[in-house]
């Protein structure tokens, strides 16, 4: 009897040091980090009208960090957006070869106006997508995550925020028509998050493996480029922070709220306007610069950047709203051709909003397949429990603008754009996403 208890303790006792061992190595676990890039331009045959000819390139960014614990992936497309079906599959087959849950994978795209979308489907918009270019992006961001995974090494990650004065929110007031209109605000009155997000990742010995950028520009600036594949602000600011580096660091642009870019170029503009290649030049150039200057001033670590993921569904009533408060669409205008700015709602299927949550160390990034309006977005950075936390609006989802609820009775755009009714996507937002921030803290 005394021999079993002996026995019985002794092994409590190996058992209890075995879990401090285990938890002090994983408190000190070193991160890892594999990140890679691969080309997802669409050849001659795989172009769609209107794209006829590539003016940069487009590509498909991986990057995969591990904590010695939990281990997470970022696949970000060159792309105006990734068909639900297409992202919860891709998604799910990240997860498989990563050996992660679902909820460790935040898959999105750049929502750049000028390539073709991820979608098998070339219908429904005008932004084509094709079964040939569905599989070549497929197959090109899989590879890139093999590679990214084969490229993990000791790494050390830090978070910094940068700003870039680029953007301004798209509600404009016209006086005239005495109503919001899709635009640009140049009285500095409505809100817009002009913060530039940047994450290090680098090797133990200080060389780059990959930043994340994170800003929230609605990269229209290319439309003026008709016909050309090309991936507008975003494609520009990347390729520049990866050119600096040789082509030795990959730089993934993810898209926060976004606002509208300051600077534009539309056809029939006086004398022509300004060349919408000169306009992405230097909008990527100062974003590339600012990212790279903040970047230096972070300070990186190699242990304590834990990692972790949530995932949340909301269910909304749907509606749709007619006409859209888009130029082409109403006007109150003497004499327009268009029909009178009356909006009218009426009732549709309830729509989804798929939400996530990642945490990198000190760093949440704030995931949501729709795009979040700054209204509704800066609610939920003042009352985020984590200081660094940043938005990643992942694909122009079914609910397509997540928008607070004071907003739906100025019919801006993204309230008639919204599938949602008022009063479900404020607090359903907020709520859930607060509590996945304490969760994972």
């Amino acid at each position: 009897m005394r021999l079993t208890i002996r026995i019985q303790m002794r092994l409590s006792v190996l058992a209890l040091a075995a879990l401090l061992l285990s938890a002090g190595a994983s408190a000190q676990a070193v991160l890892k980090a594999g990140a890679a890039r691969l080309d997802i331009t669409p050849t001659t045959d795989e172009m769609a009208a209107p794209f006829k000819t590539v003016a940069d390139h487009v590509y498909v960014r991986v990057l995969v960090l591990d904590d010695g614990t939990q281990r997470v992936v970022i696949a970000i497309a060159d792309a105006p957006t990734i068909a639900a079906k297409v992202a919860a599959d891709l998604a799910q087959r990240i997860a498989s070869t990563a050996h992660v849950p679902a909820e460790n994978v935040l898959l999105g795209s750049t929502h750049t106006h000028n390539t073709m979308r991820v979608d098998g489907s070339g219908m429904g918009s005008s932004l084509p997508g094709s079964t040939k270019y569905l599989d070549h992006v497929v197959n090109a961001t899989m590879s890139a995550l093999d590679q990214a995974l084969k490229n993990m090494q000791p790494a050390r990650a830090g978070y910094g925020v940068g700003s870039a004065a680029l953007i301004a929110n798209r509600n404009q007031w016209n006086e005239s028509e005495h109503r919001w209109i899709e635009g640009i605000d140049r009285t500095g009155t409505q809100p817009i998050d002009r913060r530039l997000g940047v994450l290090k990742v680098e090797s133990m010995d200080g060389r780059p493996i990959a930043f994340l950028l994170n800003y929230g520009m609605e990269p229209v600036v290319a439309m003026a480029m008709q016909g050309q594949i090309s991936g507008d602000v975003p494609g520009a600011a990347s390729r520049y922070v990866e050119d600096r580096y040789n082509g030795n660091a990959v730089a993934i642009f993810t898209i926060g709220s976004t606002g509208s870019p300051l600077y534009r170029a539309h056809p029939g503009q006086p004398g022509g306007g300004p060349d919408p290649r000169a306009l992405i030049s230097a909008m990527g150039t100062i974003l590339g610069e600012e990212a790279l200057a903040t970047a230096n001033d972070i300070k990186t670590s190699s242990t304590g950047v834990h990692l972790g993921a949530a995932h949340q569904a909301l269910e909304c009533p749907g509606k749709t709203t007619t006409p859209l408060n888009l130029g082409n669409q109403c006007s109150n205008a003497p004499g327009a051709m268009t029909p009178a700015c009356i909006f009218k709602d009426q009732d549709a299927p309830p729509v989804m909003l798929n939400m996530g949550l990642m945490r990198i160390g000190d760093l949440a990034l704030v995931e949501a397949d729709a795009n979040v309006a700054p209204q509704l977005w800066l609610k939920l950075a003042a009352q985020s429990p984590v200081t660094n936390t940043a938005l990643v609006a992942l694909t122009y989802g079914p609910l397509h603008y997540a928008i607070d609820d004071a907003s739906y009775p100025l019919n801006t755009y993204e309230a008639t754009a919204s599938t949602a009714k008022q009063g479900c996507i404020e607090k359903g937002f907020l709520d859930g996403e607060l509590e996945m921030l304490r969760k994972t803290r």
